[in-house]
């Protein structure tokens, strides 16, 4: 096999590795920003429970009180009907201080009952804001899984591609050659090959060997000693001018 046609064939493999790996990492992007956005959706809807919830509960306990309120009035209703129809001072008396305590007692139950109307109230002026937080995430869910949808077929089709390209620029190795690449590329993937800057392998930047060089001139298969990636010419205009 001619220098220029093992340079060529390698970065033409290490360019459709790449394209490859972006393709996957694409690919599985998708789902990840359909589940992040599902995420962002699950917390909005919490949310916006827990001020319903708020708003539910302040109401009940307010509802609560308003119960015992009525009872307290009524026991009120009760105590001055025996006040008036008592016949010694001294029950008249007590009586009085007992029906004072209640109605002290009656105020201080309406007012606990006006501030948890008002913290429902407040509660509750919180629902909207939350419910377009709900419905903005949502949207932007539906949208998200749409476009995800449509870029994976799509991404697909573009797999399937270069994945032939692969094949084919891969069928125009010598079986020598063919060996060490698979093997490379089985434990590296994309990151098996390189092109060389200079002096230097293009994956790691350690310095390759002269006689290194003078064997990639020669069209021989090498390998980067420090960190085994098959390597290729990295000047594709004196390639193209060996050709």
């Amino acid at each position: 096999m001619a220098t220029t046609s093992v340079t060529n064939t390698l970065r033409t493999l290490h360019r459709h590795h790449q394209q490859l790996s972006d393709l996957h990492g694409r690919l599985e992007a998708g789902p990840r920003q359909v589940k992040a956005c599902k995420l962002q959706l699950a917390t909005a809807e919490a949310s916006l429970a827990e001020i319903l919830q708020r708003a539910k509960g302040l109401r009940m306990q307010a509802d609560q009180k308003q119960l015992q309120l009525r009872s307290a009035e009524q026991k009120i209703v009760d105590l001055e009907g025996k006040r008036n129809a008592c016949k010694t001072n001294r029950e008249y008396q007590t009586l009085e201080e007992q029906i004072a305590a209640d109605q002290m007692a009656s105020r201080v139950l309406e007012d606990e009952i006006l501030e948890l109307l008002e913290r429902a109230d407040a509660a509750k002026a919180e629902a909207p804001a939350a419910e377009q937080l709900v419905s903005a995430a949502r949207e932007r869910l539906s949208g998200k899984e749409a476009v995800v949808s449509q870029e994976k077929s799509e991404i697909e089709g573009e797999l399937t591609r270069v994945g032939a390209s692969l094949a084919e620029a891969e069928g125009e190795l010598a079986a020598d050659v063919r060996s060490t690449y698979d093997r490379v590329v089985r434990g590296k993937g994309a990151d098996g090959l390189a092109a060389v800057e200079g002096e230097s392998c293009g994956g790691c930047f350690q310095k390759i060997t002269g006689n290194m060089l003078s064997e990639l001139i020669l069209g021989r298969l090498v390998a980067c000693r420090s960190c085994g990636r098959l390597l290729y010419s990295g000047d594709t205009r004196s390639s193209a001018e060996d050709a």
